[in-house]
């Protein structure tokens, strides 16, 4: 398994249950309209879900329900783990919780959750690839039957609880392959430059620009993983006007450039890879 996100994969099918591993580096602040669990069985990793800063130690389950907004905000070298990635529709039972409650606290702790969930996720982590689109989406409704009793969930009023970084985040995870300026997002959303400058300040700690970069360089490395792109298709697929504005981006976050990244994963795309990496 490799690590992906929910909104890094654009060939995504919304009727798929993605299981990966978990992410192995930090991500900033996000939404999407999918709910993403994270189990990790070594290591440990810091992470806020809508608003709650949480430590997730091995045995430990972080949930995020859709809409809600989270971050990864420290992950150990060593972390090892299951990520869940759906979207509530995928399991009608399910479904109604997912969009009318969130959970007191985002964290289950391993000395509360069921003993069958640690079962369930080391039976997730080693579906054989074979079987494994016929078994996920059982697996998964199993593990949500033994996981939601052990949340306290609460009503949520959407109207209230999704506020303006809310609207940010989420308008930003939908176009950030577009061309995209602080003046163009805070015109859409109808708010001044500033007041957007300020959310990242505060929320994220970094600039507008950084965020942007962030979510088209994770997508990058995921695309990589798919040989029948090349490098500058994937530039521009990531929002990016030329290979070589790319290849800066990806070294600047990766610390190698593009076609390195997909050497070490034994991935050889088109031929004109030779020629992108300037």
């Amino acid at each position: 398994m490799t690590p992906v996100f929910y909104e890094e994969n654009p060939n995504a099918n919304l009727d798929d249950v993605i299981l990966a591993m978990i992410c192995d580096h930090p991500f900033p602040m996000h939404v999407h309209d999918a709910v993403e669990i994270v189990c990790p069985t070594a290591g440990s990793l810091d992470m806020t879900i809508a608003g709650e800063k949480i430590r997730v130690m091995p045995g430990d389950i972080a949930v995020a329900f859709p809409t809600v907004p989270h971050s990864y905000d420290y992950v150990s070298q060593d972390i090892q783990g299951l990520a869940m990635i759906f979207t509530p529709g995928i399991i009608q039972e399910f479904c109604n919780a997912f969009r009318t409650t969130v959970p007191k606290s985002a964290l289950v702790s391993r000395k509360n959750k069921d003993p069958e969930l640690s079962v369930l996720i080391r039976k997730m982590m080693n579906l054989p690839e074979e079987r494994k689109n016929t078994l996920k989406l059982g697996h998964v409704h199993l593990f949500l039957s033994y996981l939601l009793p052990s949340l306290s969930l609460r009503p949520v009023n959407k109207h209230v609880e999704l506020g303006l970084s809310y609207q940010v985040f989420h308008y930003i995870s939908q176009h950030f392959t577009e061309p995209l300026s602080l003046e163009s997002v805070a015109h859409a959303l109808g708010i001044s430059r500033i007041h957007l400058s300020h959310i990242f300040s505060q929320q994220l700690k970094i600039n507008f620009r950084q965020y942007i970069n962030t979510l088209r360089i994770d997508r990058a490395c995921l695309l990589l993983q798919d040989p029948t792109h090349s490098i500058s298709e994937i530039a521009y697929l990531c929002g990016y006007g030329n290979p070589r504005t790319f290849h800066r981006a990806f070294l600047a976050q990766c610390h190698m450039p593009p076609k390195q990244y997909r050497a070490r994963m034994n991935i050889h795309g088109p031929m004109d890879d030779d020629d992108d990496d300037e």
